[in-house]
């Protein structure tokens, strides 16, 4: 719900909530009346419709704090969206797919995502890249399950041309998409470790195919650069192998939130900079 205040960015009546939800409208009244007694919400009783409340940022500010030791993203990502005038997203695993927490998109985008939605990490730029930096035999079992869970033919993949794109993904330093799912529309993505916690994120620039093939060299230009600015910040080498990945990506957590065994133990895995991958 509050993905889709975000993406509107305005306040949304009950009616038009359940309906972008695909929820009873019951359900969505129930769902708000709650979060307003809970100061989330505000609701304007002339218009009949809720907004959030200035709780939500306060909620999450030491977030922002944490982000501030680093150089915020928020600026960073501007600038890239910018520079491209295309769909410029940030996104992360979450289980077996990929998924964009954050979209900036043009009036007319040839990318249609939000943020919320996922992919398969298979099959996405960002997925691909999120999945080179892990170890091979990790790759197989998540390509196992990703296919064990795919219900398109067109998401499924063969392990073995899969390990082939992950090679290739890990000497460039960056992942490529054309036309795979979406035809004519692909994406280019490489990756950084979260400032938050050092969970590696997928940052990557969405558009035309002949676009991207056409803009290539300079959208990797202005990737690299975000790369750069965190790896600075964080201490971390642009180029490591899987056993350095880890040490860095492990010193990078104590920095912020010191030593936590366990945590996103299924996410967090080497940062190993030689993959960094594409939608």
């Amino acid at each position: 719900m509050f993905e889709l205040f975000s993406e509107q960015q305005r306040p949304l009546s009950v009616g038009e909530i359940s309906r972008h939800l695909s929820i009873p409208q019951p359900s969505a009244s129930m769902l708000l009346r709650n979060l307003r007694a809970l100061g989330y919400l505000d609701y304007d009783e002339t218009g009949r419709r809720y907004s959030p409340t200035l709780r939500l940022p306060f909620l999450v500010s030491w977030i922002s704090r944490r982000f501030d030791r680093v150089g915020l993203m928020m600026p960073l990502l501007e600038r890239l969206f910018r520079q491209v005038g295309d769909t410029v997203f940030v996104g992360m695993q979450n289980r077996a797919s990929a998924q964009y927490i954050l979209v900036m998109k043009p009036e007319q985008p040839a990318m249609l995502i939000t943020s919320g939605m996922h992919r398969s990490l298979t099959v996405s730029a960002m997925g691909a890249m999120l999945l080179s930096l892990k170890p091979d035999e990790e790759i197989r079992r998540w390509v196992a399950r990703c296919n064990a869970e795919a219900d398109d033919p067109r998401v499924q993949v063969r392990t073995s041309e899969y390990l082939d794109r992950i090679a290739t993904i890990r000497t460039n330093r960056y992942a490529e998409t054309a036309g795979e799912i979406t035809p004519g529309v692909g994406a280019i993505a490489i990756a950084i470790a979260c400032p938050l916690n050092g969970t590696p994120l997928a940052v990557g620039v969405g558009g035309t195919v002949e676009r991207l093939a056409r803009d290539r060299p300079a959208i990797v230009r202005a990737l690299r650069a975000i790369e750069a600015h965190f790896a600075a910040e964080q201490g971390l080498p642009h180029e490591v192998n899987a056993d350095h990945g880890m040490a860095a990506e492990r010193s990078a957590r104590r920095a912020l939130f010191g030593h936590r065994p366990g945590a996103l133990a299924e996410q967090m895995r080497p940062l190993d900079r030689p993959g960094v991958a594409a939608r």
